[in-house]
């Protein structure tokens, strides 16, 4: 594939000018294909029972209250990516003939607020002390934290891919027939902000390392297929990870399930030492099960449930002898205890074009907790039952194809077990979001 001199003048002139209102295209005479391209999203956001807006995390906040260290107000300031993250990315093709491709993707996320790679800012010392919202995402300080990847395909075969790349359940929820999730914006929807949904119950599932992935489409079924291969020496499966999706994409109504298999993933929490995170070990099993239906031609329904299962790592010897993940230090690390978490997330609502321009997107989420399931520290369990409920709303305003104003809120309520403690801040309950951005694509 040719990188020649008319795309470096091209690349160079959008970057002085600071172009972001058209995609730059390249099509070559060999049948190659190059563009730039990405989504720059930004707003204003208010918070209750919050901490610091932080420059160092993707979003800027964490809307689920999860993060919010300290709790200790109200906050007002810039999002990053209020409906969609903030990303730049170059994708390519080669045509190699009798219906053969060449592909590769490279994206990065990024924040506009501050200018920085787009992170989970876990290392810069504990959001403790510093009282800034942080939290654990896929994105850990990776040039291309949201997928990297190059492959083969063919018209009637279908495509392999090879590289960093999502999950299928992620690709569900935020990607597939527009995304299953009825308030399909990054800031106000738990399932659209928290990887661990579309990870199987962790965020740093969410997006898969040395991941291979088959996927085909036959007329209306699609088939997708991944394996992430550990490459630890002396245990085999030990990081790996396995998953499959199929379903239904017809006009007005389609169908997705999925499962997936981890072993020996982490959760990273904040640690008060710089570049230093701490690392719990678990084994993930979870099912997908989503559905949509174009009731009329203006509104479409969408559903979805998943089952999350926490289990004791399969390779704990190995998972206690890693001393760095991704670009942090370890300080320390737990396996996930002998008894098995379940969770249980429930969705429901849809979006109603109200006019060519304008849409608004309804939703409620229910993540429930059964009592007696053990809390992923040591061997302790659980002694009650916990939900946490979200509601959300957002109406959008689209000026042109690729520039969009929109307004939305997310209302948060937590009981039992998903309180972080019985007084004090973490006992706070309720976390209310609200916020308005404006998002350009190029």
């Amino acid at each position: 594939m040719k990188m020649n001199k008319t795309l470096l003048a091209i690349l160079a002139m959008s970057s002085a000018a600071g172009v972001a209102q058209a995609q730059v295209n390249l099509v070559n005479t060999d049948g190659s294909e190059l563009s730039l391209y990405g989504i720059l999203d930004a707003g204003v956001v208010q918070m209750t029972n919050a901490g610091n807006i932080s420059p160092n995390f993707v979003t800027g906040a964490v809307p689920t209250g999860n993060g919010n260290s300290a709790r200790i107000g109200t906050v007002r300031g810039m999002m990053n990516g209020g409906e969609s993250q903030s990303r730049w990315g170059i994708k390519g093709s080669e045509d190699l003939g009798d219906g053969n491709k060449a592909f590769f993707q490279m994206e990065s996320a990024i924040n506009v607020g501050s200018g920085n790679l787009g992170t989970s800012g876990l290392g810069g010392g504990g959001g403790a002390t510093n009282h800034n919202m942080i939290a654990d995402t896929a994105l850990n300080g990776q040039l291309f934290g949201r997928n990297i990847f190059i492959g083969l395909s063919n018209q009637d075969m279908g495509a392999v891919s090879f590289g960093r790349q999502n999950s299928l359940q992620l690709d569900i929820i935020t990607a597939t027939a527009g995304g299953y999730d009825p308030v399909n914006a990054q800031m106000f929807s738990p399932i659209n902000f928290s990887g661990s949904y579309g990870g199987g119950g962790e965020t740093d599932n969410s997006r898969v390392d040395d991941a291979i992935k088959y996927a085909n489409k036959i007329g209306n079924f699609n088939v997708n297929a991944m394996y992430g291969l550990g490459g630890v020496a002396g245990a085999t499966s030990a990081r790996s990870n396995a998953q499959l999706n199929v379903g239904y994409e017809a006009g007005n109504f389609g169908v997705q399930g999925a499962v997936q298999q981890a072993k020996d993933t982490t959760g990273l929490s904040a640690n008060a030492t710089t570049n230093t995170v701490n690392a719990m070990f678990v084994n993930l099993t979870s099912y997908m099960l989503t559905g949509r239906y174009q009731v009329i031609e203006p509104l479409m329904l969408k559903a979805g449930y998943e089952r999350e299962e926490f289990k004791a790592p399969s390779n704990g010897l190995s998972d206690l002898a890693m001393t760095t993940v991704y670009s942090y230090n370890i300080g320390t690390s737990t396996l996930f205890g002998n008894n098995q978490r379940n969770l249980d997330v429930y969705w429901l609502g849809g979006d109603y074009d109200l006019s060519s321009r304008t849409k608004i997107s309804v939703g409620y989420y229910d993540v429930e907790a059964a009592s007696g399931t053990g809390n992923g520290s040591g061997t302790g369990v659980t002694t009650g039952s916990g939900s946490d409920k979200y509601t959300s709303a957002m109406v959008e305003y689209s000026l042109s194809k690729k520039t969009n104003v929109y307004a939305a809120f997310m209302l948060d309520k937590k009981s039992g077990s998903f309180l972080g403690a019985a007084t004090g801040p973490g006992s706070i309950a309720t976390f209310n979001t609200y916020g308005a951005g404006l998002r350009v694509k190029f």
